[in-house]
């Protein structure tokens, strides 16, 4: 039977549909999804007019919500100023806005609004919000309960930068991400001259055309002494970028680092190895670089890569020789993902992890596209008890064929395996039909096309 609160917020629907009838289709829309969770509200890509969005302003079953999601919604600062006059959002706890039309004037409002003071996060990703919106953000006293804040895929410039980050706002904040807001490394500067950010433990600033002078700037200056995240990803950063890194008190407490594409050669992977401060490292990500054998070789004979526990090396021209390195070390024996990428391992280095001694934590393995692994490899893969544990397996884009697929149905030490990419694998019907008709793989989930 239902409670009374529902049976009010069955009524409070009907009334709306009486007053919106021409919003029949939203109404219901929200009833579905509030029925499967009061606390959730997930709206998108739903787009919504300025009257859309003051129905639902006024929707009292909002009040038990704690998540609202209203990205691709088309929302625009006459929404915003809809939503901050609603009675029913003092619970919200997180705020998803990204992909919107949502500018400073936007800001200005959401940040007065005292509705919102139990708010922890806040996505404010791809908006049109400028420096003066995170400005008027930073002077904000209502949202005082703000842990993570997204302002990705805005030009915020180093000048709302230096505002925000001198900020009691930007003080309190746990995670940060700044991802492609025109920062620079004249605004990596200014983000080396603020005050000490002791409750930051995320930062991305990947897509800032940082260079290595800028990374210099802030890694030098030490202002996130907890920081445990940092996104650095697709930045010109360099090795030199990479030794300031190492080479900085910053990597005392970091447990995870994100550098993809960012112009490192195996010199990076020597320097993060031999680094004195780099050494609680938990996810590692390098894809899309040049470490090459030589560098995975110097970085997994590193105790630095002990606590590894995801590491992903694709797109760096590893070969055979980078995976017999991996399959080899006894560092990565905390190992529970990896991913290989785009290496041209072929069946030698597949043969070598699935025989390892050393990575029977693996969990996930990604040996995707242009890796050109073949029967043998899947064979080995197969039979292989190392991989007794792996729950996710993608050998996408390869050319393990029909026999490859056959060894793949008909293992046994695979046990674990749940999700299998075999896409772009030259497997006929029959092929496809072996592996979905399987006895022994207990698949969740099998993608062939």
């Amino acid at each position: 039977m239902a409670e009374a609160k529902d049976i009010d917020d069955s009524l409070e629907f009907l009334r709306f549909f009486e007053k919106y009838t021409e919003k029949e289709d939203l109404l219901q829309v929200i009833q579905h999804r509030l029925e499967k969770d009061p606390a959730r509200l997930d709206l998108t890509r739903q787009v919504m007019s300025e009257s859309d969005f003051k129905m639902l302003s006024e929707l009292q079953p909002l009040a038990r919500v704690v998540y609202l999601n209203l990205s691709e919604t088309g929302l625009r600062t006459a929404g915003i100023q809809q939503l901050c006059t609603s009675p029913h959002l003092g619970r919200l706890e997180t705020l998803e806005l990204g992909n919107n039309n949502v500018d400073d004037d936007g800001l200005f409002f959401l940040s007065r609004i005292s509705i919102f003071e139990n708010l922890k996060t806040l996505n404010l990703a791809s908006n049109e919000i400028g420096p003066v919106g995170a400005k008027a953000l930073s002077a904000s006293k209502t949202l005082a309960n703000l842990e993570t804040l997204d302002l990705s895929y805005n030009r915020i410039t180093p000048l709302g930068i230096k505002a925000l980050t001198n900020s009691d706002l930007g003080r309190r904040l746990r995670c940060l991400k700044l991802a492609d807001i025109g920062l620079g490394d004249d605004g990596a500067e200014q983000l080396s001259k603020c005050e000490q950010l002791e409750g930051l433990e995320t930062l991305d600033l990947s897509d800032n055309n940082l260079t290595d002078r800028g990374v210099e700037c802030f890694a030098r200056a030490n202002v996130f002494p907890n920081l445990k995240r940092l996104i650095l990803s697709n930045n010109p950063i360099g090795d030199d970028g990479v030794y300031a890194l190492a080479e900085s008190e910053l990597f005392e407490n970091i447990e995870e680092l994100e550098l993809r594409c960012a112009g490192l050669t195996a010199d990076s992977a020597i320097t993060l190895g031999q680094s004195q401060h780099f050494k609680n490292i938990r996810r590692l990500n390098l894809n899309n670089n040049d470490i090459r054998a030589e560098g995975t070789e110097a970085l997994v004979a590193s105790a630095n890569v002990k606590h590894l526990e995801a590491i992903d090396l694709g797109e760096n021209q590893l070969n055979a020789e980078g995976a017999v390195a991996l399959a080899e070390s006894p560092n990565v024996t905390h190992l529970k993902e990896l991913r290989l990428n785009n290496n041209n391992i072929a069946d030698e280095g597949v043969v070598a992890l699935a025989q390892s001694p050393y990575l029977t934590g693996l969990e996930e393995l990604y040996l995707e596209q242009d890796n050109w692994i073949r029967p043998r490899g899947a064979k080995a893969i197969a039979e292989s008890t190392t991989f007794s544990n792996l729950r996710v397996l993608v050998l996408g884009l390869n050319v393990i064929g029909d026999e490859g697929a056959r060894y793949l149905a008909e293992s046994t030490t695979l046990k674990s395996l749940t999700f299998l990419n075999v896409i772009g694998n030259k497997l006929s019907n029959a092929g496809e039909d072996t592996l979905r008709h399987s006895e022994t793989l207990k698949l969740k989930q099998l993608e062939l096309v």
